[in-house]
């Protein structure tokens, strides 16, 4: 099968990066169209065909690329012989094209939902983002023929939409349990090289991995936290990745006193997980957090809020801990009960890692959306 993945950006999309080499591995000839960026970093692939095209305007505060190549797109269905066209919602104007090219070229298109739309706290942005969601989104659900969701908490993300419950299928993400492996000799490596260098002794390192923004809730774990000082004056935030909220959060860290320790965007995270004792996701919205995933995979227990997918992943005092948005009381608690039980967090952490190679495994998942794309295939007669 010749498959065309299409998106804004592919090497800064590490899920993407995954599905595309599954498939490889599976006997799939993969294509990815995707908006040309020099701050990117290469990572390697497995015989994926990438074609970038340079966008017309690229906005770096957000980040985002502005380009419509529906002729480029149009010619690389003609070349590759493209069988299928799949695409996330990432809201590019690349995968806006890559519809259009479908329709052109009469072949189906696969639409990936992975989350409840885009909410960043600010009111302007959120408006327009609604506004995508029931216009442009709506066409992008009713060109597709089928539509993937990650998670079962995305099913009432449909209904808004009018989506019909026939076209969709739940599959959730997967995670690359071979990297994300607490046990491999060079994660374990440069965990004790970057603890020396942050210089993080026999402290309880609580962390986050992740963009770096209102909705991702920071502020109520950093009051959390500053809540369970008094009693655990040994506690760490360790907060790996960047955003437009990153100053207004290291400010907020001095002015309650939280230790807290910022380290930016980095390319390897599993050494990072590594370190952390608990991880915590305490964001406003969510679909499936492929971070959660890797936590787990790192044997790591996690305290998330109850917001989208997170419970189709947690279960509450199993492994793992779920508390209401916004409520610094409740995620105080849940991460009081992990800082003070060494067992509990090993317990936890262990049950995380089974359930991953049970269930969320890349391999697996690419095996779901190759039956998805036999399926489109069938039905469009093509």
């Amino acid at each position: 099968m010749h498959v065309l993945l299409a998106a804004e950006y592919y090497f800064a999309n590490p899920p993407l990066i995954h599905l595309s080499n599954e498939l490889v591995k599976r006997r799939h000839d993969v294509s990815i169209v995707t908006s040309f960026r020099t701050i990117d970093h290469r990572i390697k692939t497995e015989q994926v065909r990438i074609f970038e095209i340079n966008p017309f305007v690229t906005i770096y505060k957000v980040p985002r690329t502005i380009s419509f190549p529906i002729r480029a797109i149009h010619q690389i269905i003609k070349e590759q012989n493209i069988d299928i066209i799949h695409a996330p919602n990432d809201g590019s104007t690349n995968v806006v094209a890559a519809v259009i090219a479908a329709k052109f070229t009469n072949r189906p298109f696969i639409y990936t939902i992975q989350g409840p739309g885009t909410r960043t706290g600010h009111f302007l942005v959120d408006t327009l983002a609604t506004l995508y969601d029931y216009t442009v989104d709506r066409w992008l659900t009713i060109e597709a023929q089928k539509i993937i969701l990650l998670s079962k908490s995305l099913i009432s993300r449909t209904e808004k939409l009018r989506i019909k419950v026939s076209k969709t299928v739940v599959i959730p993400s997967g995670v690359d349990s071979k990297h994300f492996d607490p046990e491999r000799s060079e994660v374990r490596r440069k965990a004790t090289r970057i603890k020396d260098r942050l210089n993080i002794g026999d402290e309880i390192v609580i962390g986050y991995v992740g963009r770096l923004y209102p909705a991702k809730g920071l502020n109520y774990l950093l009051h959390a936290v500053k809540r369970l000082q008094e009693r655990y004056p040994n506690l760490t935030v360790l907060i790996v990745g960047d955003g437009a909220a990153r100053n207004e959060l290291e400010k907020m860290a001095r002015d309650l006193n939280v230790r807290s320790l910022f380290t930016g965007w980095q390319h390897d995270i599993a050494p990072y997980y590594s370190i952390m004792d608990i991880f915590v996701l305490p964001s406003l919205f969510e679909g499936l957090p492929n971070v959660i995933l890797e936590a787990m995979a790192m044997r790591i227990p996690v305290v998330a809020t109850e917001v989208g997918g997170n419970p189709d992943i947690l279960l509450n005092g199993e492994n793992g801990f779920l508390v209401p948005v916004r409520d610094v009381s409740q995620l105080s608690l849940a991460l009081d009960k992990l800082i003070a039980s060494d067992s509990l967090r090993v317990h936890i952490g262990r049950a995380n890692r089974r359930k991953v190679e049970a269930g969320f495994l890349w391999s697996k998942t690419a095996e779901k959306v190759e039956n998805v794309y036999h399926e489109a295939i069938k039905s469009a007669g093509t």
